[in-house]
């Protein structure tokens, strides 16, 4: 599985409720951001104008992160991964998320 493949499937896999309203933006080699409203969660390519969290790795750290191949923590404090914005929004994603059906 590709690392747009894998965004494409989230909102799939979406488990947060109707209480959340954020949008996390990938920049991976082609940007995608995941919009959450309203209980509804949709991927779009592109940026956008404003992500409350963005992510910067490469499109193979993505795969391995959400898979569970790649811890998060180790991977920002590694430089694979960067971030910017809500910080705390990074570490719910695990629960936002069903990652482990993208196995």
């Amino acid at each position: 599985m590709n690392a747009v493949d894998a965004l494409q499937q989230l909102p799939t896999l979406y488990r947060g409720g109707d209480h959340v309203n954020k949008t996390i933006q990938f920049d991976i080699s082609q940007p995608t951001y995941l919009r959450i409203r309203d209980g509804q969660c949709s991927a779009v390519e592109g940026q956008a104008d404003d992500a409350d969290l963005t992510l910067r790795l490469s499109d193979d750290d993505l795969v391995d992160l959400l898979s569970g191949k790649l811890d998060g923590t180790m991977a920002v404090m590694s430089g694979k991964l960067k971030l910017s914005g809500d910080v705390m929004l990074a570490q719910q994603i695990e629960t936002l998320f069903d990652t482990k059906s993208l196995l």
